[in-house]
């Protein structure tokens, strides 16, 4: 009986890692979409959407059906918490993803605003890895590391604010579109909020 619960919590961590797998896939996506300027790729980032919070709420089920027809120790009992909280972020995340994908749809970007995501998204995926190795790991110093990094988000965030007003400042972009790209920013910053949070949920474990 043992030996089996043990496996469904083996099988939980790779559930979690492939809904992991769709997000980095779309941070990809965009990355394409900055390149070839391919608005496809943005419309996949948004499908993507469906699969990650399918996958998500897969695993919240899986660990509540354990909690109630098992008795978890309380190291056990502490992971499928943890889980829980993190497939809540995964949600999140993929929210964020969509709306800034929506976002990019209707604006067209300057160099250096490009130059900003494409920082941003490097960033966020190395935190994404990092983050998700560290919970299925268990591995503190990783997931200390990964926290860390969201520092870069919050210059990106600043510098990019800062960039953009100056341009509505000086009369190149209007306050509809100022609005969405702040937004559009704002997007990424709570991504890397999100995956700061996946990070401290490895630490707890």
């Amino acid at each position: 009986m043992r030996s089996r619960f043990i496996n469904d919590l083996d099988s939980i961590k790779e559930m979690s890692s492939k809904v992991n797998q769709l997000i980095l896939i779309s941070y990809d996506r965009f990355d394409l979409y900055l390149e070839s300027k391919n608005k496809e790729n943005l419309d996949h980032v948004i499908e993507l959407y469906d699969d990650i919070r399918r996958g998500a709420s897969g695993v919240e089920n899986f660990c509540f059906e354990l909690l109630a027809l098992q008795q978890p120790v309380a190291s056990d009992l502490r992971f499928l918490q943890m889980e829980i909280k993190l497939a809540s972020s995964q949600k999140r995340i993929a929210s964020h993803l969509t709306s800034a994908a929506t976002i990019l749809k209707e604006y067209d970007l300057t160099e250096e605003e490009t130059n900003f995501l494409k920082e941003f998204i490097a960033n966020e995926k190395k935190m994404a890895l990092d983050s998700m190795n560290a919970f299925v790991n268990d591995d503190k110093d990783l997931a200390h590391k990964t926290i860390e990094k969201d520092q870069i988000n919050n210059k990106l965030f600043v510098d990019a604010i800062n960039y953009t007003a100056k341009l509505n400042k000086d009369d190149k972009i209007g306050a509809v579109e100022l609005s969405n790209k702040i937004l559009l920013f704002k997007y990424f910053e709570r991504l890397g909020d999100r995956l700061r949070r996946v990070a401290e949920l490895a630490t707890r474990l």
